[in-house]
């Protein structure tokens, strides 16, 4: 089921945001097989405080997770954060590119 509008973090209530996908081929394996991601960036939102807590008891690493959907199959997820920053360039790029889209309308 493809999704039209956005939809919110079961686990905080937020409304995900789109996060752009880096550029890979789908035949290379790394692909993500879509233009975006929803993604949800809430720093408090209960997944992620959770993931920070117990990827660091259990594996000693300092990273957590995200609770994120594939707009096209409505597919719920978790992508790695490697810390609250890591992601944001590319939801800044995405942001600025819808921006400038809109712009030119």
């Amino acid at each position: 089921m493809k999704l039209e509008k956005a939809p919110n973090c079961p686990h905080c209530g937020k409304e995900l945001d789109k996060y752009d996908t880096p550029s890979f081929h789908f035949a290379d394996g790394l692909g993500w097989c879509t233009d975006f991601l929803y993604v949800c960036f809430n720093d408090d939102c209960s997944l992620y405080v959770k993931g920070k807590k117990y990827l660091w008891e259990k594996y000693g690493q300092a990273a957590s997770y995200r609770y994120m959907v594939y707009p096209d199959t409505g597919l719920e997820d978790t992508i790695v954060a490697v810390n609250p920053r890591h992601m944001e360039a590319r939801l800044a790029a995405l942001k600025n590119k819808s921006a400038d889209e809109n712009i030119e309308e």
